[in-house]
Parts: C-alpha cells; sequence; structure tokens
C-alpha cells in the first residue's frame, strides 16, 4: 500500500512540477513575443514619423527603455526596409538590410504593400521573419517599413531551449532526490499505520478470552436455566464481536499481502454454489431471490479470494435488501477487456440521498447511531473492493429505480 502512494507521491508532484514549468515556459514565451512585437512597432513608427528613414535623433520614453529594452542606439542597430509607392511604381527610400540586394528590397517592400491591414509579419522560407508597418499620406501614396525581426526570434528561440533545457535538469534531478527521499517523508504514515495494525491484532488477542469466558457462561447458564431471550441475546452479540474480530485480522492481513497470485479459476462453479448457500436465508425473510448464472465462465483469479468476494456482495444484499424486496445474482460473459461481469442488486429504497461512492471505506456506515440490528461494523465492501483490486478486477456501485448493484468486472 505505502509503495503505491510512494509512486503516487512521487509521480503526482512531479506531474505538479511539469504542469509549472509548462505553464512557467508558455508564460515566458507569450511575453517575450509581446515584448518583440512591441519593441518593432515603436522602432517602425519612429521610422515612419521620418518619412521612412532614420532619425537623426531617437529619444527614448523610459517604460521603453525599461519594459522593452530600448535604447538610443536601438534603432541603428536595427535592420529595415522603407519604400513609398508613387504613379511609377515603388520608390525605395533607404535598404539596411545588407543580404537584401535593390531589387529584392523593392519587391519585399511590395510584397508588404500587397498585404492586407496596416501592420502584420511576413514569414519566409529561409526562417526569415520581418514585421512590417505602412502609413497613407494625405497625397494617397503610402509609406511602408519592413523591419527584420529574425535575430530577435532567433534570440527568443535560443532563450527557450536554454530554459526548457534546464527546466528539463531540475525535473529530472527533482525525480532523482523525491526518489530518494520519499520513503523518509512518508516515514511517519508508515509507523502510524503498523502501530494501528499492532494495536488491532493485540486487541483482537485479547478480546477472544473473555469472549470465550463469556460465551462458556452463557452456556452454563443455559444448561442450569435454559435458553432464555438474554441467553439468546447474548449469543448474537458474541457472534457479532466474533465476527468483528476476525474482519479486523483480515484486513490487517490485507495490506500485507502482495497481489494474489491468478490462475484459471470456474467463476461460474464458485457463484452458483456460493449463491444457493445464500437462497433459504433470503427467502425465508420473504425476499424474491433469484440467479442467472451463465454456464462455463472462467476467470484468471484466485479461488479463495474470489469465492470471499461473492460471499461479501450476497451477504450485504441479503442485509440491506427491503422487506419483501427482491435480489438479484448475475454472471454473465463480457467480450471485450474483461471475461466476465458478475452483478449483485437489491431493492433499497433508502438509497436516493445514499453517496454510494462512500461504500468502499473502511468502517463507513450509512446507519451514526450504529443501532441497527442488520448492519455491519463497514469493513466487508471496503475487503471485497482491495481484494478485487489485488485481482487485478473492478468493483463498482451504482444506484438506479430503488435498487443498488455491486459489479465486479474480472
Amino acid at each position: 500500500m505505502f509503495k503505491k502512494l510512494r509512486r503516487r507521491f512521487l509521480w503526482g508532484s512531479a506531474l505538479v512540477l511539469l504542469l509549472v514549468i509548462v505553464l512557467v515556459t508558455g508564460g515566458v514565451y507569450w511575453i517575450t513575443s509581446g515584448v518583440i512585437k512591441q519593441q518593432t512597432g515603436v522602432l517602425m513608427e519612429m521610422i515612419l514619423e521620418n518619412d521612412g528613414d532614420l532619425p537623426e535623433r531617437f529619444e527614448i520614453d523610459p517604460s521603453q527603455r525599461r519594459f522593452l529594452a530600448l535604447n538610443g542606439e536601438s534603432l541603428y542597430e536595427t535592420r529595415f526596409v522603407s519604400a513609398r509607392t508613387t504613379e511609377s511604381g515603388t520608390k525605395l527610400i533607404a535598404a539596411h538590410i545588407a543580404v537584401l540586394s535593390k531589387d529584392n528590397a523593392i519587391a519585399l517592400a511590395e510584397t508588404a504593400l500587397n498585404r492586407k491591414g496596416s501592420r502584420g509579419q511576413i514569414r519566409f522560407s529561409d526562417n526569415r521573419i520581418f514585421h512590417y508597418a505602412k502609413e497613407t499620406d494625405d497625397d494617397g501614396s503610402t509609406t511602408v517599413v519592413v523591419l527584420d525581426s529574425t535575430s530577435r526570434y532567433e534570440m527568443q528561440r535560443l532563450t527557450m531551449m536554454f530554459t526548457g533545457g534546464l527546466w528539463f535538469i531540475v525535473l529530472v534531478l527533482y525525480v532523482f532526490v523525491m526518489r530518494r527521499y520519499s520513503k523518509k517523508l512518508i516515514k511517519p504514515f508508515v509507523e502510524n499505520d503498523e502501530k494501528q495494525k499492532r494495536f488491532i491484532t493485540n486487541a483482537s488477542h485479547e478480546l477472544k478470552t473473555p469472549l470465550a469466558v463469556i460465551s462458556a457462561n452463557t452456556e452454563m447458564a443455559e444448561a442450569m436455566s435454559g435458553k432464555t431471550k438474554w441467553t439468546d441475546s447474548t449469543r448474537r452479540q458474541i457472534a457479532r464481536l466474533q465476527t468483528l474480530i476476525e474482519d479486523l485480522v483480515v484486513l490487517t492481513r490485507l495490506d500485507e499481502m502482495k497481489d494474489a497470485r491468478l490462475s484459471d479459476v470456474d467463476f461460474s462453479a464458485i457463484a452458483s454454489e456460493t449463491a444457493e448457500s445464500f437462497r433459504s436465508v433470503a427467502e425465508s425473510s420473504g425476499r424474491r431471490y433469484s440467479a442467472e448464472i451463465a454456464d462455463n465462465i472462467h476467470v484468471k483469479s484466485d479461488r479463495r479470494s474470489l469465492q470471499h468476494v461473492v460471499s461479501i456482495l450476497i451477504d450485504n444484499a441479503v442485509k440491506y435488501c427491503d422487506a419483501q424486496g427482491e435480489i438479484s445474482v448475475v454472471l454473465e460473459p463480457r467480450s471485450r477487456g474483461k471475461r466476465a461481469r458478475f452483478t449483485v442488486s437489491n431493492t433499497y429504497e433508502n438509497g436516493k440521498n445514499v453517496d454510494t461512492s462512500r461504500f468502499f471505506e473502511r468502517f463507513y456506515r450509512q446507519d451514526e447511531s450504529h443501532n441497527s440490528e442488520t448492519a455491519g461494523f463497514g469493513i466487508g465492501l471496503s475487503m471485497a473492493k482491495e481484494t478485487a483490486e489485488r485481482m487485478k478486477g473492478k468493483l463498482k456501485v451504482g444506484y438506479s429505480g430503488d435498487t443498488i448493484s455491486f459489479t465486479l468486472e474480472l
């Protein structure tokens, strides 16, 4: 159990860290992309205001200097092309991109002029990225500035690559360290669980002696004075306490068991035999009882464990079925994934407002007063679910139409 807890804690916390890494990295990418767009926007506006060429002086707003990382030299370090439309065609104003010839610079400007919108981005197959801005003058001519942003995006790519690499190393180190020290982190829980197990084992052992004495005294009283309603009541309570002690011991040992050794088991034979053993008990109390067990259903399971689970489910149905109600036991084959589905249903009108998912909690009882004569101790269904999981199966509960159903899939 604690090995599973360690694994869940380790991989759960690693998953949370990975989610944080993804969110932080995505946030950095989003912020840097926004900064690049704002940088290019400010620089292109300065060039447009100077009729498409470099201004003699570049004044930087303090907020731009701080948040956009711009300085007095930023504009003159920028690679750009500017042009203006005329009646005779496109006239080049400035070309400050060394890798472009004059014809290529004009072609780039015309590409931007033909694009919709006054602002945008142009990507080429050689991974070069340009931003453009255009402005129409009063005379109808249009001035366009195309700014080369490749170096900025390349720096962003390198930043994200190195940041991602560092985060990956952090994640690997985290998993390594947590795997090494997770045992120490859950040690208090392990010690507390061991103390509980020792207490249950010792208490169960100590309770057997007084129960044996009470049982012997009851038998003596009956031998001397005959059976009475008082001795019958005492015997019933002794039987209940003995059942509780046995369940507590089984529950304690269940946590220490590994997964059951699975082999081929005749599920039909087990279900049929167990279902018939409860028929007389159910029918004698006025309840309708039906069992539909398909023949020749075999599953990979542990015979004793499977018989225990089937017995718990049918016994639970008999205990909690409404008076004059109906109990149904069905075993049918499955074609996908699981080989068999075993369902035990009983009418249970009081289950309308009950959280059925809690039925598998240890020591959970709907009757909080603990005065019900038919109620158990809230252990059986918990044991059934854990045993089913050790057999690589699933145990589920559902409620519909005044009927509660427990389904075991193997």
